[in-house]
């Protein structure tokens, strides 16, 4: 069963590579590593153990293993190879046992890159899971007057009293409005159940939003 669970996730990533090759982009996991060459870095804090959403994890954190996933982080070496065996394995045990040990990521503008547990991610996504535990190092660039940048420090500021990292905006001051909505100031440090019932209510959201196509309207 997992040698054909691999076939799928296998054609899944040549598909995904041939997309973006036909559309002139990128057809490989970026790495952090090549794109902080180019961007200016504050610093870094360890941030722990997080609950990271898989849809945020967008790539490796060197340039090491990025060729050998796809974009979408699906396999692209053949069948026959020790990386699909022990891809098959990681399946195997996921489905039978459910792997515990976080992987290892580094956090940039609110996308994460793996450091250690590329196979793990490619698995969870594979299987359709939400998210996966990571041990987390946040890269902190310096402040630009760029509208991404500007929100990226209110997320900050939203993250530092919340915890909460499944969200982003494309407006600046749209994380202080959601605050508001919810009756809470900015100082306010949300507790484990307050956490728990806005994810609770943001899942509810997020499913009628995008069964009635709602990330396709402008």
């Amino acid at each position: 069963m997992a040698y054909e669970e691999y076939a799928k996730a296998l054609k899944m990533g040549e598909r995904a590579y041939r997309n973006a090759v036909s559309r002139g982009e990128y057809p490989y996991l970026p790495a952090l590593d090549d794109l902080l060459e180019r961007e200016q870095v504050q610093t870094e804090t360890a941030l722990g153990l997080v609950d990271i959403p898989l849809e945020q994890i967008v790539g490796t954190k060197t340039a090491g293993r990025k060729n050998a996933f796809a974009v979408n982080f699906m396999p692209l070496m053949p069948e026959s190879s020790e990386f699909a065996m022990k891809w098959m394995n990681l399946l195997q045990y996921q489905m039978e046992d459910g792997v515990r040990e976080p992987i290892v990521a580094y956090e940039f503008m609110n996308r994460f890159y793996v450091l250690e547990g590329n196979k793990r991610v490619s698995v969870f996504k594979y299987l359709n899971a939400s998210s996966i535990e990571g041990t987390v190092t946040r890269v902190i660039p310096k402040r630009t007057q760029e509208t991404e940048n500007k929100i990226y420090f209110e997320f900050l500021d939203f993250y530092r009293n919340t915890k909460i990292n499944y969200i982003w905006f494309s407006r600046t001051g749209s994380f202080a409005k959601l605050l508001a909505a919810v009756g809470k100031g900015p100082e306010d440090v949300w507790s484990q159940e307050e956490r728990k019932e806005f994810s609770s209510s943001f899942a509810v959201f997020e499913k009628l939003f995008r069964d009635r196509g709602g990330e396709k309207l402008p």
